[in-house]
């Protein structure tokens, strides 16, 4: 079976390296108009997490998404672009503080390694951070980070090893079709791809794509004032040994980046972004980023390096869209897409054989 790929964040990355070792699979292309790991995937904060119990269902998804990349980091030698370094978190207000405490004892019922620590273990985690006094304080050990744009790259470099082709610089412009059938794409270069399946995981861009065939995907608009789809993250320069890693604070997120820096985000930044922010304040909302950052880590001054909108394809009810669209055509678009996306690989490359029953619940045409 040929298979075209649209898309090299971290889902299209992710399924071009499993599929590309699949022995039913007679050639992979992988499409990027930019470069892999350009857009979402790399400005992206890509906590790896199972933290929300809400739903118990999608928990135990999420839960055995995190031991899929350690089973596939292992495959890579220990990679400095994973790790498992515990997330700490905690709440100041008597009703985050509430909720909080409710949010460790329903993970802890629900098996996941949860507890509420002291400060003095704080100390003993994060040195660096100064939280504020009388904080109720969280430690989830099994979570961590990917940074981004070098796991895309190192699973483009395997898949590609393994005889995938990759072309970058052009966009994937319509599907193409016979009947009702997608038998590939055109690109901006007017060549056509032919493909016996084709992968819709173009992330926000999907809409777009998937209307040229006249089908849709209920995403949250990234283009319309206000979206929730778009959010800020900010890098610094180097700051070695001062965060070790997943820092959730009232205020501030914080991990360790690539160059021993740190990446910032911050909810309340992230909700007042959209397309229409003009670069400087995007700039004026970094230096405040920072002036946070340094407020939590007094250590702390390096300066902002990089400042970066991350457009997330966010999906109406929350939940992956997973599953074929149309004959010929496979739709993979999610958010958490850094939490699921080499599970998402494993279960879809078993879905194309047969249908994969943990995927029911996430299929694109569901109601």
């Amino acid at each position: 079976m040929r298979i075209v790929i649209i898309g090299a964040g971290i889902i299209g990355a992710a399924l071009a390296d499993r599929l590309a070792r699949d022995s039913g699979t007679a050639g992979v292309t992988l499409v990027e108009q930019d470069r892999p790991g350009a857009g979402t995937s790399g400005a992206s904060f890509a906590w790896l997490n199972a933290n929300d119990p809400g739903d118990p269902a999608y928990h135990a998804f999420r839960v055995a998404a995190l031991r899929t990349w350690r089973r596939l980091a292992a495959g890579f030698g220990d990679p400095g672009w994973f790790r498992v370094t515990g997330n700490t978190a905690w709440a100041v207000a008597d009703r985050a503080k509430a909720e909080l405490t409710d949010r460790v004892e329903r993970l802890s019922d629900l098996g996941y390694a949860a507890s509420l620590i002291t400060e003095a273990r704080l100390r003993d985690l994060e040195p660096a951070v100064r939280p504020a006094p009388g904080a109720v304080i969280a430690h989830y050990p099994d979570e961590g980070y990917v940074h981004g744009a070098d796991a895309v790259a190192a699973l483009v470099g395997r898949a590609r090893g393994n005889g995938a082709r990759l072309i970058t610089g052009t966009p994937a412009t319509r599907l193409t079709q016979r009947g009702d059938r997608v038998t590939g794409v055109r690109l901006g270069t007017g060549e056509d791809l032919g493909a016996d399946l084709t992968i819709c995981a173009a992330g926000r861009r999907s809409p777009a794509l998937l209307a040229t065939a006249g089908l849709g995907l209920p995403l949250v608009d990234a283009e319309a004032p206000g979206s929730d789809a778009p959010g800020l993250t900010a890098t610094t320069g180097p700051a070695p040994g001062l965060i070790n890693g997943v820092v959730h604070s009232p205020g501030i997120d914080v991990r360790p980046a690539p160059g021993r820096g740190l990446m910032l985000e911050a909810g309340d930044l992230d909700a007042a972004t959209d397309l229409g922010t003009p670069p400087s304040e995007l700039d004026a909302r970094a230096a405040e980023l920072l002036a946070r950052a340094r407020a939590l880590i007094p250590a702390l001054t390096a300066r902002i390096e990089e400042v970066r909108r991350c457009v997330r394809p966010l999906p109406a009810d929350g939940r992956p869209l997973i599953g074929r669209h149309a004959p010929g055509l496979y739709t993979a678009v999610t958010h958490s897409g850094m939490t699921l996306g080499p599970h998402l690989a494993d279960l879809i490359a078993a879905d194309l054989h047969e249908d994969e029953p943990s995927l029911a619940p996430y299929r694109p045409d569901r109601r």
